[in-house]
């Protein structure tokens, strides 16, 4: 079995970077999570503490991420690298991937969309540490580091096809905006399972995830119908 996932998360924005920690350590491949809020402290985080994984922001106080990550494709690091940015400007993308990225995800980021990048990741990982050669599939399937919007033919488990109909129902207005708390409170739902299907409905592209900063406390994630 491939090793546990150490992440580092490179982002400037405190209370967003706990957020993708909070989400990242409920994965139980998992076993440690760092916050680095700038390039220099990601930097000697990463020379000390050789994380497995990082998240990697591009706009940051002292630089962009794209140079971080020209430099550990310089020094030959091992370890992998998805994009998590504002940034969508093709020059930005094409950088990222002519350098490798394994992902590159847009703000806000949807968990259903980093959970299944995650499980790619550790696929992979397992793969390269623990087969010998391999086939022309199993190739295939490491090459395949993006998701590629196929249709699924089954929902996922804990997915059930009348709640999600439910769910998606209070989006047919597109201006209505939602949190995972008020979508609980009005289909009787725990908090946790209006999350899931809320998320689910994201990285299907059924809804659209908003960031919402608050005057006081941390930021919250807000969903709203598609613009079609």
């Amino acid at each position: 079995m491939a090793q546990p996932l150490t992440i580092l998360i490179v982002e400037d924005e405190t209370a967003l970077a706990e957020m993708h920690a909070e989400f990242i350590q409920q994965y139980p491949e998992c076993s440690q999570v760092w916050l680095a809020g700038n390039l220099a402290q990601a930097r000697a985080m990463i020379a000390r503490l050789h994380p497995s994984l990082i998240l990697l922001d591009n706009y940051l106080p002292d630089g962009k991420g794209i140079t971080l990550l020209h430099e550990l494709i310089e020094a030959h690091t091992s370890c992998g690298v998805i994009f998590t940015t504002a940034a969508s400007d093709m020059d930005t993308v094409s950088e990222a991937v002519r350098g490798g990225v394994f992902d590159y995800l847009v703000k806000p980021v949807s968990y259903e969309r980093l959970h299944q990048t995650l499980v790619r990741y550790q696929q992979r990982m397992q793969m390269l540490a623990y087969t010998a050669s391999a086939s022309q599939r199993q190739i295939d399937q490491m090459f395949n580091a993006y998701a590629r919007g196929e249709p699924r033919a089954e929902l996922p488990v804990g997915i059930d096809g009348l709640t999600l109909e439910k769910v998606l129902a209070l989006f047919a207005d597109r201006e209505t905006s939602h949190t995972a708390e008020t979508v609980a409170q009005t289909l009787k739902l725990s908090r946790t399972t209006a999350r899931r299907y809320l998320e689910y409905a994201a990285g299907q592209q059924q809804i659209r995830a908003e960031i919402v900063y608050g005057k006081v406390g941390r930021p919250q994630r807000s969903y709203r119908g598609t613009e079609t």
